[in-house]
């Protein structure tokens, strides 16, 4: 493709990377945004240890394609580090050209070591992406169906838990117990990511203290933990637009979400007012945990929504099945181009605060 350059992008990059961002939108139903200023490498660096982000620039410097495939140190029946491929983007002007196919090529040839596998996630309401992605057209990489992620965006609400369970904030010297209950927990599961509690301050954890952590112990003994990350400094979502019948149902859906204590469509251009969880674990997997941290969590009475992913087959859904609030679905995949993917076992972990 002449007059277009494809290579590793950098720190002088962002504002062309946000752009790109602005200019293109996720969903078919609801339309969504991510804005990523005032600097894209900020949200790179929490959604990876080790960034690795390529572009695609016109002349002009407009970037028009965009795919990040860092590394994260993750549990696979031991620490080993795996590629999260994110933030695929291409501009509205070049979707109908080689672009993609000739990205992933380059992919494969200058980032991808042989037999290496990613990791990704693709929401169920990106048909388009879902069908292209897994066509295996033009030199694309095979997309390995890995399990089926949930997500639940809940506003604020009464969460009946077990009273034996105490939850309070977290503080520096909860530290040590804290990392020794999300390490057993992300042992039990595969991909569970090795993030260290000592590292609070730096890019991994941008913004994020002890402080923004639920912990929640049982006769004084530490037995879950769940964090409230507020990314609103580095990461947005914006609502572009609904489908056309989205938008002639908004009003109604709207009346009956007010009436329920339920989620509201926003206005076309409102930010989401959202929390994200991240560093979800709770001692054997007991979902009676996680409903105590989310009691608490939900007792606010702000107008921020609280955001929770995990696999489908993780054993702690059953703490979410009676939550008022918004329910989607995304696949999760393995990628590759030769071989096979890495043994894992159900259930996966993506933390919905690093996607």
């Amino acid at each position: 493709m002449a007059g277009l350059i494809v290579r590793p992008a950098g720190a002088e990059d962002h504002a062309a990377l946000e752009a790109l961002f602005r200019a293109t939108t996720m969903g078919s139903q609801i339309h969504l945004a991510v804005e990523r200023d005032p600097d894209y490498f900020a949200g790179a660096a929490v959604q990876a240890a080790e960034p690795c982000v390529w572009a695609a620039f016109e002349t002009s410097g407009r970037a028009v394609g965009l795919l990040s495939a860092g590394k994260r140190r993750v549990w696979l029946d031991g620490e080993r580090d795996v590629r999260y491929l994110c933030d695929l983007r291409i501009h509205g002007d070049w979707q109908r050209s080689t672009l993609l196919s000739r990205g992933y090529r380059l992919l494969n040839r200058e980032v991808f070591a042989p037999g290496e596998w990613a990791q990704t996630l693709v929401l169920e309401d990106n048909l388009k992406a879902i069908e292209l992605l897994t066509s295996r057209r033009a030199g694309l990489p095979e997309y390995r169906p890995a399990g089926i992620y949930r997500t639940w965006l809940l506003p604020p609400q009464d969460v009946s838990f077990d009273p034996g369970i105490s939850v309070r904030r977290a503080v520096a010297a909860d530290l040590t117990e804290m990392q020794r209950v999300y390490n057993e927990a992300m042992q039990r599961r595969s991909f569970g990511e090795m993030v260290r509690f000592a590292d609070f301050g730096e890019g991994r954890w941008n913004g994020l203290h002890a402080g923004d952590f639920l912990i929640a112990e049982r006769q004084g003994r530490v037995i879950g933990m769940l964090g409230l990350w507020d990314q609103t400094a580095f990461q947005r979502l914006r609502i572009a637009g609904y489908s056309r019948g989205v938008a002639m149902l908004r009003p109604l859906w709207n009346v009956r979400a007010a009436l329920r204590g339920d989620v509201p469509l926003p206005p076309p251009g409102a930010v989401v007012p959202v929390r994200k969880v991240t560093a979800l674990a709770c001692e054997n997997d007991n979902p009676a945990i996680l409903r105590a941290l989310l009691a608490e969590a939900l007792r606010t009475r702000d107008e921020k929504l609280t955001l929770v992913g995990m696999s489908a087959a993780d054993p702690l859904v059953e703490a979410m099945q009676d939550l008022r609030g918004r329910r989607d679905r995304g696949h999760h995949f393995l990628v590759g181009w030769e071989g096979g993917p890495p043994a894992w076992r159900e259930p996966f972990v993506f933390d919905v605060a690093r996607i």
